[in-house]
């Protein structure tokens, strides 16, 4: 893909493996452990437990040895492959097609981040349970509340209130420790991690995302919007007067379904089209300092977790400038939905009850 060139592209920094500036990080106990449960079972059956929240629902974990099972689980991950897709996209022939599989990524990579986030939190000591426990609301409610820096989130670091800004210096704690760089670096993460927290909650792209994963239902490409004084009424204005509002080449549209009336028991909808544009360039930005944010929350979990600090690395842009450069793109007009007006009165509810009668009606005829 020749839409982005080269030098726009972010420069990583990294901590390497190993380097001078990262040889004393180190990561103090970082989170409290809660009281194991007590367990009438001889000394050869018995498992270790631990206690977590998603959220604000509790579980408990029961392993024969929940630190191996830890470091099983994040040795495995494998933050490159969210680097090594969007560079297998950005030299694809097809831009349409490889624009697409660009925004994929990014919103699964948008997803993982904020389960790291809130596993790193809420269960540092067993992150794979609680990912693996947490759905798609949760999911939001835990970034809505961190967001709002929610005194009542439970959380085993040792931080409060728990916000961007606390996370993240919690993250780089011992990042070039008592220096600017270490300040502005936290700063800037906690900033983009706030911004993508309001893309995660935003409704249209939950629903784009669906779209995307399920069933792979949109058509793909962008829109324009102009506008024009009409001369008569019903008649567009020439072109020449029309005024550009918003336009791009990328994007994805799709149907949503939506239900009739305030019956919330009803089982009438109907269907509304909606369209989406990108800016390609933006993809890619915000994908990269992505993927340098789930690198770092690897990493920080794994830290935390007993594995040496000169076996981690640490990812940010080579500039401060870098992290709000994803922003000097836009589309100009970033979403639409335009599509027939349905009355109402001419559609009534139906309960599922119903519906279910007349299915078996019809079986029976």
């Amino acid at each position: 893909m020749a839409s982005l060139p080269t030098n726009q592209g972010l420069t990583p920094r990294s901590s390497g493996r190993p380097q001078a500036r990262f040889a004393c990080l180190r990561f103090p106990p970082r989170y409290a452990r809660l009281p194991p449960l007590n367990a009438n079972v001889s000394s050869l059956q018995r498992m270790q437990n631990s206690i977590f929240l998603v959220n604000d629902e509790p579980y408990c974990l029961w392993e024969f040895d929940l630190a191996a099972r830890t470091r099983e689980f994040l040795k495995g991950l494998d933050p490159d492959y969210f680097e090594y897709c969007l560079n297998v996209h950005i030299a694809a022939e097809n831009e349409q097609r490889a624009s697409v599989a660009i925004r994929i990524n990014l919103h699964h990579a948008v997803e993982t981040l904020f389960s790291l986030i809130g596993a790193y939190v809420q269960a540092p000591d067993c992150p794979y349970a609680w990912i693996a426990r947490c759905s798609n609301a949760e999911l939001r409610a835990v970034v809505q509340r961190i967001g709002k820096g929610n005194s009542e989130l439970f959380t085993k670091l040792n931080i409060a209130p728990v916000t961007w800004s606390s996370i993240a210096n919690t993250v780089f704690d011992r990042y070039m420790p008592g220096t600017e760089r270490q300040k502005t670096t936290a700063k800037h993460f906690a900033s983009l991690w706030a911004t993508l927290a309001h893309e995660l909650a935003d409704q249209h792209q939950i629903d784009e995302y669906n779209a995307l994963k399920h069933g792979f239902r949109v058509r793909r490409g962008g829109f324009g919007f102009a506008m024009g004084l009409e001369h008569e009424y019903g008649v567009a204005p020439p072109a020449a007067e029309m005024q550009l509002i918003g336009k791009s080449d990328f994007g994805a549209s799709f149907f949503k379904l939506e239900r009739i009336g305030a019956d919330k028991t009803s089982r009438s909808v109907r269907s509304r089209r909606t369209s989406i544009n990108w800016s390609i360039e933006r993809l890619i930005l915000l994908s990269q300092l992505t993927y340098y944010s789930i690198n770092n929350l690897v990493s920080a979990l794994r830290v935390v977790n007993g594995v040496p600090a000169n076996e981690c690395k640490f990812l940010r842009p080579e500039a401060d400038e870098d992290f709000a450069k994803p922003w000097q793109y836009s589309p100009g007009i970033t979403n639409i939905t335009i599509d027939d007006v349905v009355d109402e009165s001419n559609t009534r509810a139906i309960t599922r009850q119903e519906l279910l009668s007349r299915v078996s009606e019809s079986r029976k005829s």
